[in-house]
């Protein structure tokens, strides 16, 4: 500890040499970007633990990321050492986090170019042959089949929405307050009672909770009043699933949707903003979310490709290794992971080859195992270092226990939902076929929990909600149930095809004709009860923990979001609960769909959408200040 401390004290940054990152046209507002959110910080704790590609991230994203193949003087001179130089490590960290935290918010996305090459070269990947092998082979074929799979009807549907859309004009903001208010004097609507428009087929149970509010005049009962038309500019409040039917709301308009959620809800945002998540949260997210690559981004694949080298090495021995020189290389590979921070820099600013040359990775990666079950190895100790050499990955690094020796890989197309496109792999040229063979689509790549906790063998999710009712300061809350979304078939990692044992979703599992509806889902009363039996207590060990990490995960994204009060809007996260009852978040979902698709979601469905009901009329209009609304319980608001 004493060495790290004083490798880091003469860890430094040249503050001259750093250019700032470019914004996208597209950037919010200076004053936002500006604001201080006070955040407290362990350092020394937070970069002990670093692996390479993390302060590869935090380095590269400051100036030129080609360290790999064509090496920049000025990354060179931007970290460097500098014993005169006294500002704090803090400090300087501080700044990077910034410069991190903006440019991942800011940072232009483009898909993969050809110009990659000599980095897959310096792996011995030819891509044109992989190119090649996806466009020949009939099974890679197959896996393009589902990233389009929008019937004729649906294409129809949604471009006659476009064309209803595009022909409306937009009112300005005094021409909108003006229909507003006849149309309120039109139905004699007292200072409590609002015209609400709400899209969608599944919240009969909400509107009918609005059409009973108002005020009782003994005779008669006066409610809220819908309007039928979801494109209708004027309204006092709109609930929708689309943020293009919102138009431009005026301040006075609650709505139910955020103008940008993309650094939260799309599968590179989350990736994006996570990275940023200790700074602004105080959580470090590799203990609760999969590592995760945006393979479209230069500096994010660079890093995907090392950290396979090293995802792979530590699986190869942890598999029973049988080959010598193989078990050499992969414990070099990961004495690299375990460098102390001044001697990763040192060793990603230097003209050499990372992590391995491209000849020890071929070894590695492409040499057969031999085929006898006993080996005899020349260095007897070499097991010993095996062990050893698991044994300090064990203690650094959090993500440690989710690989088991398989290196399973998830793909996951950016901008699809419903698992279209989700793909499982081990090799990574199919992890590089399938990625780049597929025409304008951007992919993300995620490491696999391979220690997931299974029920009756077979995989399973959770799916929790959550109301985000402000930004500023950031108020969040949570309902009380969640639900259980499981897989029709057993979880088997030697079958990485069979899209119905590994991908929980109901529009997937729906089409399989086997699959028997009622055992799709489970309520979390059953869910508690079989962690009971299992010695693990589901407050405590799962809840507990879900809070921590929707915090966390909100913090570091926050400042993506647009400032505006009386908006709010509803998320859906998915988690996945390890063999030792740890959850890790998957993904965070915009517009959950409330569809009474089981018995397990109708029942939930309908008391949510009736406390949501209520949360919406008693603290957005009311302005109430309960600790719980129905099951929406409150778990966080930011101090400022």
């Amino acid at each position: 500890m004493q060495q790290q401390q004083q490798d880091l004290e003469n860890f430094s940054v040249d503050w001259s040499q750093v250019t700032k990152p470019k914004l996208s046209e597209k950037r919010i507002k200076k004053q936002e970007i500006k604001q201080n959110i006070p955040t407290e910080v362990n350092v020394f704790e937070r970069i002990q633990n670093c692996f390479r590609y993390r302060i590869a991230t935090l380095i590269t994203q400051l100036g030129q990321p080609q360290y790999y193949c064509k090496f920049d003087p000025k990354i060179k001179r931007t970290v460097q050492s500098n014993n005169n130089q006294k500002k704090k490590l803090e400090e300087q960290l501080s700044k990077i986090a910034t410069q991190l935290e903006l440019s991942c918010r800011f940072i232009t996305r483009s898909m993969f170019q050809i110009t990659r090459q000599p980095l897959l070269k310096s792996m011995g990947i030819d891509i044109r042959s992989i190119l090649n092998k996806a466009m020949n082979d009939k099974e890679f074929q197959k896996l393009y089949l589902d990233l389009d799979d929008q019937s004729e009807e649906q294409r129809k549907k949604e471009e006659e929405t476009e064309k209803l859309l595009a022909q409306i004009q937009p009112l300005s903001e005094p021409e909108v307050r003006e229909e507003i208010e006849k149309l309120r004097k039109k139905h004699n609507l007292n200072q409590n009672q609002y015209l609400y428009v709400i899209q969608g087929e599944y919240f009969n149970d909400m509107k009918t909770l609005f059409n009973s509010l108002g005020k009782e005049l003994h005779y008669f009962l006066l409610g809220w009043v819908e309007i039928d038309d979801v494109y209708t500019q004027v309204y006092d409040f709109k609930f929708c699933y689309l943020k293009k039917f919102l138009h431009k709301p005026t301040p006075e308009q609650v709505v139910s949707r955020f103008a940008s959620s993309k650094l939260l809800t799309t599968k590179f945002g989350l990736a994006r903003s996570l990275k940023s998540c200790y700074i602004l949260g105080g959580v470090d997210s590799n203990t609760f979310f999969p590592r995760c690559y945006d393979l479209s981004d230069e500096g994010d694949f660079e890093d995907f490709l090392e950290e396979y080298k090293f995802t792979f090495a530590e699986n190869y021995i942890k598999k029973n290794p049988k080959d010598e020189q193989k078990i050499q290389i992969a414990i070099q590979i990961l004495n690299y992971k375990l460098m102390s921070i001044q001697d990763k820099i040192n060793r990603i600013t230097a003209e050499d080859y990372p992590v391995c040359t491209p000849q020890q990775w071929q070894i590695l990666y492409k040499k057969p195992e031999p085929k006898q079950d006993i080996v005899q190895f020349d260095n007897q100790n070499i097991m010993e270092s095996v062990k050893q050499i698991l044994q300090d990955l064990s203690n650094v690094d959090p993500q440690f226990k989710i690989s088991k020796g398989e290196n399973i890989w998830v793909t996951k197309p950016c901008g699809l939902s419903r698992g279209r496109g989700v793909k499982y792999f081990k090799a990574l040229e199919d992890i590089l076929a399938y990625t780049f063979g597929a025409k304008d689509v951007n992919f993300v790549a995620q490491k696999c929990l391979e220690n997931i906790m299974t029920i009756q063998k077979r995989k399973f999710d959770i799916r929790q909600w959550i109301i985000v009712s402000d930004i500023q300061p950031l108020t969040i809350w949570m309902y009380r149930e969640c639900y259980v979304r499981f897989c029709g078939v057993e979880y088997n990692t030697d079958d990485l095809k069979n899209r119905y044992a590994h991908l929980t979703n109901f529009s997937v599992q729906k089409n399989n004709e086997e699959n028997q509806e009622e055992k799709l889902m489970m309520t979390q009363e059953e869910f508690v009860q079989i962690l009971k039996e299992r010695g693990c207590d589901f407050e405590s060990q799962v809840r507990e923990k879900f809070k921590s990490i929707i915090i966390a995960t909100m913090k570091s994204c926050q400042k993506s979001f647009e400032i505006r009060k009386n908006t709010f809007e509803v998320f859906g996260l998915d988690f996945i609960v390890d063999e030792d009852c740890n959850p890790w978040l998957i993904e965070v979902n915009a517009s959950p769909t409330f569809a009474f698709s089981t018995p397990v979601t109708e029942r939930l469905n309908k008391i949510g959408l009736t406390d949501l009901g209520q949360f919406i009329v008693e603290h957005i209009y009311n302005k109430t200040k309960k600790k719980n609304y129905g099951g929406w319980e409150f778990i966080y608001k930011q101090k400022l």
